[in-house]
């Protein structure tokens, strides 16, 4: 049997280590301008649910395996990440439209299998739906803290064998292919690992609010400083500040949703930083 401290533990170690892995991220998307790239690979994951609805009519001994829902989404937003990086690559389709077949199309699957599953058992959302959308740090096992903190070191791991490969992909495409950086690979490197922090943190924020972890510490510390190396490490304290503010809210009053609690007290944080920025000159 499970020690209750591991139990109230267990949302605070996923939180924190998805926090720390989309800050190091988010100066990569907001350096890449992908922000869009991040809602779409999100989304993403609410059409996975919902082919795991789809699933659970056919096959009735499907509604209690907890492993199904979150198979479906790894193929999903993976297959996302991967599509959106082959059509926006090399200018097959403009990296917007690319996004947004990808977003609109998985949104509108997952309302449709939400749809069709309500309509099969008298009006009940099927298994999951408000934690797909918003989140659930709440019922978060310490298992799945583990595999949580896990995947975020394996993310940070990349990044940081990588950094200069990467760095130089995000700054400067073509003069990091003329160098001889494999640009290609970095580019759909960075998908598959935005994909898979994105499916860890579809339990924590849910796939509507995740993306806010993704662009939002980047932005702030980017108002803060200019220094790559202080960029990253403001980044990591805002996410790590929201990541505590959030569970903690949520610990003592559980009406309150995590994921918008981080999600606004991130939003406060760049707020206060924005104006601070306005009085002071940058480092």
């Amino acid at each position: 049997m499970l020690h209750p401290l591991a139990i109230s533990i267990a949302p605070l170690v996923a939180t924190a280590a998805l926090s720390i892995a989309c800050a190091v991220l988010s100066v990569v998307v907001v350096a890449r301008s992908w922000a869009f790239i991040g809602e779409g690979i999100s989304h993403s994951g609410f059409g996975g649910a919902g082919l795991a609805w789809i699933l659970m009519l056919l096959a009735p001994r499907l509604t209690n395996q907890p492993w199904l829902i979150d198979a479906t989404i790894v193929v999903f937003c993976i297959g996302a990440a991967v599509a959106i990086g082959y059509l926006s690559h090399g200018n097959r389709v403009t990296g917007d439209a690319a996004i947004g077949i990808f977003l609109v199309a998985s949104l509108a699957f997952g309302f449709l299998a939400d749809g069709i599953f309500a309509h099969v058992h008298n009006g009940a959302h099927p298994a999951a739906f408000d934690e797909v959308l918003l989140g659930q740090t709440a019922q978060l096992s310490p298992r799945l803290a583990l595999a949580a903190l896990s995947i975020s070191l394996a993310v940070l791991l990349v990044v940081a064998l990588l950094n200069k490969e990467i760095l130089a992909y995000c700054f400067d495409p073509l003069m990091a292919r003329a160098s001889g950086v494999r640009t290609g690979f970095i580019h759909y490197l960075l998908m598959i690992v935005i994909a898979i922090t994105i499916m860890v943190g579809i339990h924590i924020t849910g796939s509507l609010l995740v993306t806010a972890l993704l662009v939002l510490p980047g932005v702030t510390a980017n108002l803060l400083s200019r220094r790559l190396n202080t960029v990253v490490l403001l980044a990591i304290a805002a996410a790590l500040i929201s990541a505590i503010v959030g569970v903690a809210l949520n610990a003592a009053w559980r009406f309150i949703p995590t994921g918008p609690a981080i999600v606004l007290t991130l939003f406060l944080e760049f707020v206060a930083v924005y104006i601070a920025a306005h009085l002071r000159p940058r480092s």
